[in-house]
């Protein structure tokens, strides 16, 4: 007896009314053809390829403006400074935005033109004398550790930063113009800069990009305000301990002090070495009484003068202040360092907003409502 011959797939499949591979019917589903799908995955990867490529030429466009972003960032706190002082004359007076911003530039005009002439011959005069008394102070060091000092300062990228800007005057006076107009532009009209970065944001998230951005201010502000009352108080209990200490150029010192005040942590220790080094070429028991001068101010500062102003300003976790300060000063000089605990601000606004309120809808740490 024959055998019968086993049915092809296409007869059984036409027997079973199944449709045949590479024909679409019966509610059967078409298998994309690979080359297609090869297409497709050649797609993503090359999206995925230019994505990375933009964030990296975005890193490094931002990276070679950073100075100039630096000095933006400046100009925006002097104008938190004139915007907060415009709405103090403002609730006084009752007088329009600009009229009241005139009167502020005009008092600061004043205050510091006014200050200046009447001691800038004095302090002109003991600026020189500084310089020439720590050159003289320097050349009474032993022989290593005069070349100690200079082979550290080499090490210290800031350090040679720091000589730039002093030696470049004709640098600072640009960069401190650009800061003043900024200043100006974002003081005079603070809601068109606000809108502006606002509508980067998608219409969903405009709202809170507006509580942020008050978030944001109002911390500065209060950081300001407090560094500000740190710095004065410092300068001036510096310069008068100097003075009743017999030290030259006590005022001078005392300037040097309160401007370097504005770097926490690291800005006291910067500020005694010019007096230190004075000191010491007068007698080595002036540098005892210098260096405890220097040592009860801080103390002052530390343990009075902060602790009262942490109940109204922003108190930062000292862990990350001195984390943003050695960041700023190794990636950005000595201008990073000065800039570096206001930026810290901002971020940990950032992520206690964004982060840990949105993502992780915990509520925020920093800064706390009753700071």
């Amino acid at each position: 007896m024959a055998i019968p011959s086993r049915p092809t797939a296409s007869k059984a499949a036409a027997h079973q009314g199944a449709v045949p591979p590479g024909r679409t019917g019966g509610g059967a589903m078409q298998e994309e053809p690979p080359a297609r799908a090869g297409r497709g995955e050649l797609a993503v990867f090359t999206w995925k390829v230019l994505i990375v490529a933009g964030i990296g030429a975005l890193a490094l466009f931002l990276w070679n403006v950073s100075g100039t972003l630096l000095l933006i960032f400046t100009g925006v706190l002097f104008a938190i400074l004139l915007q907060r002082l415009t709405g103090y004359v403002r609730q006084a007076t009752g007088l329009a935005h600009g009229w009241a911003l005139a009167i502020v530039l005009v008092a600061l005009v004043l205050l510091v033109g006014g200050g200046g002439w009447l001691m800038g011959t004095s302090m002109t005069a003991q600026l020189g004398q500084l310089q020439e008394q720590v050159t003289r102070a320097m050349g009474m060091l032993p022989e290593e550790w005069r070349q100690r000092i200079m082979d550290q300062s080499k090490n210290w990228p800031w350090m040679s930063q720091l000589s730039g800007f002093a030696s470049g005057l004709v640098y600072v006076i640009a960069d401190a113009v650009v800061v003043m107009f900024a200043a100006l532009y974002l003081a005079a009209s603070p809601g068109v800069y606000r809108r502006g970065v606002v509508l980067l944001v998608p219409p969903q998230g405009q709202e809170r990009a507006w509580e942020v951005m008050d978030v944001a201010g109002d911390s500065l502000w209060k950081w300001l305000i407090g560094q500000l009352v740190a710095m004065a108080a410092v300068g001036t209990l510096t310069a008068i301990g100097l003075w009743l200490l017999g030290i030259p150029s006590a005022l001078a010192l005392g300037l040097v002090a309160g401007l370097l005040e504005f770097i926490p942590l690291i800005g006291p220790f910067l500020a005694a070495i010019p007096a230190l080094l004075i000191a010491f070429s007068q007698s080595p028991q002036d540098v005892l009484w210098v260096a405890g001068l220097y040592l009860v101010i801080q103390q002052v500062e530390g343990n009075l003068v902060t602790p009262l102003l942490q109940k109204r300003v922003v108190d930062l976790p000292p862990v990350i202040t001195i984390g943003a300060i050695a960041a700023g000063g190794v990636l950005f000089g000595i201008l990073g360092m000065f800039l570096a605990t206001p930026m810290a601000v901002v971020v940990l606004v950032l992520i206690n907003l964004l982060y840990i309120e949105d993502k992780l809808g915990q509520p925020r740490h920093f800064p706390s409502s009753d700071s």
